[in-house]
């Protein structure tokens, strides 16, 4: 009933660790981490470390008083989008789960502090933010990297330099082919960077992937901006050469597809949902799968939508006030292929349209009699 219960009961549960955040009835409110948590000596888990001398190691596990709490913080907002949301020793206490970088959750603690009321509808709204923050600056990067003397030599780069300032409507949107070459030019830029930076990692391990590192955007960034030359691959003469020819990779990768002015976001991005039996059995993916949606959105906006990666609902409700509470997902709760009701939620949350948490008026009843 009231936030402290509520951590108490979920704290040391035998689950992983995942964010929890709570309101009850009061307007109090609170972030905590259910899941078993251990009490680390020695380090902290964010880099691999000897236990053998015995100075380091596990001890059990974290109580109830040992969690770390955020609750009724003085802003009276918490927000989470997978990044971190603690710093210090609470951070020591949880070591590192593999945080997102913050764009969505900057994205989000700026829209909560734009107002002071909101409804349910305005909440949604957020959750549908497609707004492409994080690559701004790489698209500025990429327009500077088309200077005149670039373009010049090559029609193809002037033809992009066209259609990222043209197509740009500041949102990951299906249809942008600005928004997709800005992506890829980023996506290209970091595999050669950090592939010469990891490249004893890369021998130490074949399957070894460099975009599992998910923050790795501060470092490349300092590096594209400082641009030091004992960091830089040795088979380009500046960073400039390697800007360029990251364009030009990436010219060449869309020119397989067919013209450039046809490589939009959504070509890449296709919201596709794949049930995980359909390539098991043969011919049941007709009944199992829903169709590709053009939907805006990428990982780094609120509205995640990275190919077969997306959210798994929206879910909006306020305590006491569930007759105006939100709730889509995609497909539909159903999971039986043969019930009509098997994909009644899908447009809703492709489209992004608000449907009620409550069920209307009953239309059919399911009775289960004992033999």
């Amino acid at each position: 009933r009231t936030v402290q219960a509520a951590f108490d009961d979920a704290n040391g549960l035998g689950t992983p660790g995942q964010n929890m955040v709570v309101a009850d009835r009061n307007g109090r409110i609170g972030w905590t981490v259910f899941g078993s948590i251990p009490r680390r000596e020695g380090n902290d888990g964010r880099l691999p470390s000897s236990w053998a001398d015995g100075s380091r190691r596990w001890n059990g596990w974290l109580s109830d008083a040992e969690y770390p709490r955020i609750v009724d913080p003085p802003s009276g907002r918490i927000w989470t989008a997978n990044a971190r949301v603690v710093d210090g020793s609470m951070l020591a206490m949880l070591g590192d789960g593999g945080y997102e970088v913050g764009s969505r959750a900057t994205i989000i603690r700026d829209r909560l502090a734009a107002a002071e009321r909101f409804t349910a509808g305005d909440m949604l709204d957020i959750q549908l933010d497609s707004r492409a923050v994080f690559l701004n600056r790489w698209r500025d990067l990429l327009l500077a990297t088309l200077s005149p003397a670039v373009v010049a030599r090559r029609d193809e780069r002037r033809q992009i330099q066209d259609l990222v300032e043209r197509s740009w409507d500041g949102h990951a949107s299906p249809a942008s082919v600005g928004y997709r070459f800005t992506r890829q030019f980023r996506d290209r830029v970091s595999e050669v960077v950090l592939t010469f930076l990891l490249i004893e990692c890369y021998e130490a391990d074949p399957n070894f992937d460099h975009t599992a590192l998910r923050r790795r955007e501060g470092p490349l960034w300092k590096l594209i901006s400082e641009r030091p030359m004992h960091l830089l691959d040795p088979q380009y003469s500046s960073w400039d050469e390697l800007l360029i020819q990251a364009v030009d990779d990436v010219i060449a990768r869309l020119k397989e597809s067919g013209e450039l002015a046809e490589r939009t976001w959504s070509e890449y991005n296709a919201a596709a949902y794949r049930h995980p039996l359909a390539g098991s059995i043969p011919f049941f993916g007709r009944w199992l799968n829903m169709p590709a949606h053009d939907t805006p959105g990428d990982l780094f906006t609120v509205r995640m939508q990275n190919r077969t990666e997306t959210a798994s609902e929206r879910f909006v409700v306020s305590p006491g006030r569930e007759a105006e509470g939100i709730l889509h997902m995609p497909i539909g709760q159903s999971g039986h292929p043969l019930s009509p009701f098997y994909s009644n939620s899908h447009d809703a949350w492709a489209k992004g349209a608000g449907t009620p948490l409550l069920p209307g008026k009953a239309a059919h009843r399911l009775t289960l009699t004992p033999r």
